[in-house]
């Protein structure tokens, strides 16, 4: 039972044993209902005429009582979706008359007792985990099985091996390729489990089956063409195994096949017309993402009307397929990344009523793009990623989904958008738009998503935005926005993303981001016209990873309390998940980077480069242990680097370059085993270079540059002393002389000075013969000085 189920009218409390009075009973059902976590009652053992028992989803936990064997009449029993478990299932074994068991979200162990039922005909046991085993030995006893799932139930075991178990179901011998009953199973359900190896050729025995679902598993070679014996097969499910091969032609010969999905593989080769020539009923076709090409006329008129049709990235242009144009049924449509490089005919806007959602992205479309509004039942649009110009389309009302982005749309954004009211994600992203955002945007109650980057977009943020109280991405950094952040937008208190990078905004930077966006993950203010000091309140942003404000003219200290970003200091992000398939920009390495969905999870990342920042940098910024990106360049920084700079571990980018930051390099820098770009250029250390680990792979001398006072590797001055230094103590020169005798020496030469001098005058003033010598002395010398500098002038003249 999942924790936030509530029911209203429901029963719970405790079951009272008067119902075994109920001698007659025959079918009793309380599903659905909420027992509040409460055992299954052992007295339900004593309804001994009962057919059919449903106790799903109704609150039950614990062990299932094994006097429930005492049902022996019992034809159908649901226990599923409860919180229920069983470590032997030998109780099992006395209900002889079960047809139909559904066990969903039970514990099983698997090593369990072998039951016996010769009328099972039914066993669903999706949802429970089977930790990682192989298939259950006893099923291999249920011999009048007709139909089998276990969906989800994490089985590791060989394909080979589970359908050896499934055959011997029905008495099928696989090693004498033989069967003695093979009639029974029509229905088998093996998706999302942990199957591996290849489909065994002899499938192709089980003549009776109509459901087939192996799809996410580990599946792997290609598909058998002894598939084709399975004339009443009504659904083949391979999609999201490691499948390769072709397609076997023979599939064509299927003709009840009324869905085919092997997408997400590795199938190779091109697809005819033979492939689907007898597929009359087919309603489902899944091929997206293999190696696959649809090769068929101009003039083909495929003789099936397909409901759904998945063909995203495999070859189906250049040319946009004419055959669609005989599907009238379609509700789905996905040919995303299909190598189509045309116009989207005009036929096509008559073509389908019915369709729900449209994937035409990731191809080379071009022209003005058809209106909409003859999609009555579209919700989901995506024709992102061409070349399509004009204005934005007109657009039906019952859309949930649009993506637009990365086309060349011109013009303004239309304010029939705002009558989109069921709309929860917008993008017009990267295209040429200008002008303002309507302000009826804000009507759009249920939008989560909002993407309009990098176009032309001008004036204010609209102040309606604030209404969108279920926004949690929002993308307006690339534009032309101007004034001050609206002060209603602190009512956006479910917002994840917020990035405002790249426009002209003036203001500072509000106390309520960190007050009443206590979601966020990713804050960029990036190249704006913000100004005064970084608010304190921002550290209250404990799920925090992305905080740039890089590029702005803020002032003041580097706030000391970043170390209360608790994801950036432990990773927890208390489970505020980015599920968004756009990517974010931000600076690493002095350069602009996108992070995608499955990165971003994983990035950490301060820049507050290129501002009027001064003070020291706080040791507490050296407790985010979790960064990978510090950008601190093109400020006013003074004091050493911290010595515990070391502690970063995962820091991959460090820019402390244009400051004026002084003193030695720390030791500890050579621990970050993880650094690949580095600039301390243009500050006012001194001292030797560390060296070591992954400092010896970081040789441009231009990290380091505009700083006068450092030596060593690898600029092109050596240290006086010719070593660099080490963390075990002083450091000798080439003769074993210490650093600190140098010290010494050099303390010594000014008081060895005045001593000498001061000896000298003393006896000069207290020996009387000894002043006179010396200063008939100095008279003498400068006789003989005077008489040689005269002479040559006379001479001269």
């Amino acid at each position: 039972m999942y924790d936030d189920y509530h029911c209203t009218n429901c029963l719970g409390g405790q079951l009272s044993p008067s119902l075994v009075n109920l001698t007659n009973l025959r079918y009793l059902d309380m599903s659905s209902n909420d027992f509040s976590g409460i055992q299954v009652p052992a007295f339900l053992g004593l309804l001994k005429n009962l057919r059919y028992l449903n106790l799903s989803s109704a609150g039950f936990d614990g062990e299932i009582p094994h006097h429930l064997g005492n049902l022996s009449h019992l034809r159908y029993l649901d226990l599923g979706w409860n919180s229920l478990s069983t470590k032997d299932l030998g109780w099992i074994a006395g209900l002889s008359s079960l047809e139909d068991l559904n066990g969903c979200d039970l514990f099983i162990h698997p090593h369990l007792s072998h039951v016996n039922f010769t009328s099972l005909a039914f066993l669903d046991l999706s949802g429970n985990n089977f930790n990682n085993y192989m298939a259950p030995p006893w099923l291999r006893n249920l011999t009048g099985l007709h139909d089998l799932r276990l969906v989800g139930t994490n089985l590791f075991d060989s394909i080979h091996d589970l359908f050896d178990h499934m055959t011997s179901l029905v008495h099928l011998d696989l090693s004498s390729n033989h069967f003695c009953n093979a009639s029974s199973l029509t229905y088998l359900d093996l998706s999302f489990n942990n199957l591996q190896g290849s489909i065994p050729s002899e499938i192709g025995q089980l003549i009776n089956l109509t459901y087939l679902d192996l799809s996410h598993n580990n599946v792997q070679g290609s598909i058998p063409s002894e598939i084709r014996p399975l004339s009443k097969l009504t659904n083949l499910s391979l999609s999201g195994n490691s499948l390769n091969g072709t397609i076997p032609t023979n599939l064509g010969q299927l003709t009840k096949l009324q869905a085919f999905d092997v997408g997400y593989n590795s199938v190779t080769g091109v697809l005819s017309e033979d492939h689907f020539a007898k597929l009359r009923e087919l309603k489902s076709l899944g091929l997206s993402v293999n190696s696959l090409a649809l090769n068929v006329s101009s003039s083909w008129v495929p003789p099936f009307q397909l409901h759904e049709i998945r063909m995203g990235s495999i070859i189906v242009g250049p040319r946009f397929p004419a055959w669609l144009r005989t599907q009238k049924e379609v509700e789905e449509l996905d040919m995303r990344n299909a190598s189509i490089s045309d116009t989207i005919p005009s036929w096509f806007r008559v073509l389908c009523h019915n369709i729900t959602s449209l994937d035409l992205s990731s191809n080379s479309l071009t022209g003005n793009p058809l209106e909409f509004k003859s999609f009555p039942q579209l919700e989901d649009l995506d024709l992102s990623h061409n070349f399509l110009t004009g204005h934005i389309p007109q657009l039906q009302h019952a859309l949930v989904v649009l993506a637009l982005n990365d086309n060349r749309f011109t013009g303004t954004i239309p304010e029939d958008l705002c009558k989109l009211e069921y709309l929860e994600s917008l993008d017009l992203s990267n295209n040429h738009l200008s002008g303002r955002v309507p302000l009826c945007l804000g009507n759009l109650r249920d939008l989560q998503y909002l993407f309009l980057e990098n176009n032309s977009l001008s004036g204010q943020i609209p102040s309606s935005l604030g209404n969108l109280l279920q926004l949690s991405y929002l993308h307006l950094n690339g534009n032309k926005f101007v004034g001050k952040l609206p002060a209603s937008m602190q009512h956006l208190s479910n917002l994840l993303i917020l990035d405002l990078g790249d426009n002209g905004l003036k203001d500072t930077i509000p106390a309520w981001i960190g007050d009443r966006l206590s979601k966020l993950k990713f804050l960029r203010f990036q190249s704006n016209n913000f100004h005064g000091p970084i608010s304190d309140t921002l550290c209250q942003l404990s799920h925090l990873q992305v905080l740039n404000l890089a590029h702005n003219n803020l002032s003041g200290f580097i706030p000391r309390c970043f170390n209360n970003i608790t994801a950036m200091v432990s990773g927890l992000d208390g489970g505020y998940t980015i599920d968004s398939v756009e990517s974010l920009q931000d600076i690493k390495g002095g350069r602009e980077v996108q992070y995608s969905q499955d990165s971003l999870r994983l990035v950490n990342s301060v820049s507050l480069s290129a501002n009027n920042l001064v003070g020291e940098i706080p040791d507490e910024i050296m407790e985010l242990v979790q960064l990978q990106v510090l950008n601190l360049s093109q400020n006013h920084l003074t004091g050493r680097i911290p010595k515990k700079i070391g502690n970063l571990k995962q820091l991959e980018t460090l820019d402390l370059s244009m400051n004026e930051l002084f003193g030695a390099i720390p030791e500890s820098l050579s621990d970050l085993y993880s650094l690949n770009s580095l600039n301390l250029s243009h500050n006012k250390l001194s001292g030797p270079i560390p060296s070591g680990n992954q400092l010896q792979t970081l040789t441009d001398p231009s990290i380091y540059e505009g700083n006068s006072g450092l030596c060593g590797k690898p600029l092109p001055n050596n240290c006086w002393e010719h070593k660099l230094p080490t963390k075990n103590g002083p450091i000798d020169d080439d003769e074993g002389h210490r650093e600190s005798d140098w010290s010494w020496f050099y303390a010594g030469i000014g008081p060895g000075f005045a001593a000498g001098l001061s000896g000298v005058l003393g006896i000069l003033l207290f020996k009387k013969s000894w002043r006179y010598a010396y200063f008939k002395f100095i008279e003498s010398a400068c006789d003989k000085i005077w008489v040689k500098t005269t002479r040559p002038r006379r001479n001269f003249r």
